[in-house]
């Protein structure tokens, strides 16, 4: 009797070590260098660095700007995946999958960078008549074009191609007009050559696409309030594009308020905000 209650002591301990072992937390770790790039201008390419101990899977989700919640948008056992999100923004992080337990990577945007509205002034008036993006960081600043030093800041400026700021329309301009306009304020310099659309009905939607000479040009008029276009800018093989409200348009005092939402991956032409 005291043989048989000893096995079965142990085969008790045994029993309840086998239920430890098997509920025992399955320990991993997060995908890292989480990035986005644009696979092309209106779809998403996410690249992300494997954990140590490899994964069984990873999920990628995705919450556009809209949205209340993330989904799960791809399940994969690559390092990369690219997304069409369907003309939207939003935020993505990654999940690397060890049996039940996910373990969440930082989060990334594709989300515009909002500055609020800046004073703008016509090329003739007495402040600022350029404005530019810091491409790092997205944020929108005003510039004088009467300084030559600006050029590499300058993404667009406010004009009317004449003497003086009381003539209208006024125009939203490529940086490289500035030497030649009427104004004669702009000295000669390495001003940017940018393109600007045309007027934009629905400024959510994906911003124009880029086809040479039919839908961005040297400058646009500001016959509405509000105004809004889209600004492609070129800088090398480097392409950002960003839009542009452009409101209460002032003769008087030679000014407009300018408010702008920039894509800082770059060559994509969502915007969504």
């Amino acid at each position: 009797m005291k043989r048989l209650t000893l096995v079965l002591g142990i085969i008790a301990i045994l029993s309840i070590a086998a239920i430890f072992i098997g509920c025992e937390e399955i320990t991993g770790e997060a995908p890292t260098n989480v990035t986005l790039e644009a696979a092309t201008d209106t779809t998403v390419k996410i690249t992300w660095t494997a954990p140590q101990t490899a994964p069984d899977k990873y999920y990628v989700y995705f919450k556009a700007v809209d949205a209340a919640n993330y989904t799960k948008i791809a399940e994969t056992t690559a390092t990369s995946y690219i997304h069409d999100p369907q003309g939207k923004t939003g935020k993505y992080y990654v999940a690397a999958v060890y049996g039940s337990n996910e373990y969440n990577s930082t989060i990334v945007t594709t989300e515009p960078v909002a500055t609020a509205i800046f004073t703008v002034w016509e090329l003739n008036a007495s402040g600022n008549s350029g404005y530019g993006w810091e491409r790092s960081t997205g944020a929108g600043s005003t510039y004088s074009m009467a300084n030559a030093a600006n050029a590499p800041n300058v993404d667009f400026y406010i004009t009317n191609f004449a003497p003086g700021f009381s003539a209208t329309p006024y125009c939203i301009a490529s940086p490289d007009q500035g030497p030649s306009d009427p104004g004669g304020v702009v000295p000669a310099g390495q001003w940017k050559v940018n393109g600007i659309s045309n007027q934009i009905t629905d400024p959510q939607a994906p911003l124009p696409r880029y086809i040479q000479g039919t839908t961005y040009f040297n400058y646009t008029e500001i016959t509405s309030d509000p105004t809004y276009v889209a600004v492609r800018m070129n800088s090398g093989a480097d392409v950002y594009y960003a839009l542009v409200k452009i409101t209460g348009r002032n003769t008087t005092n030679g000014t407009v308020n300018v408010e702008t939402w920039f894509q800082k991956v770059k060559g994509l032409r969502l915007i969504q905000h």
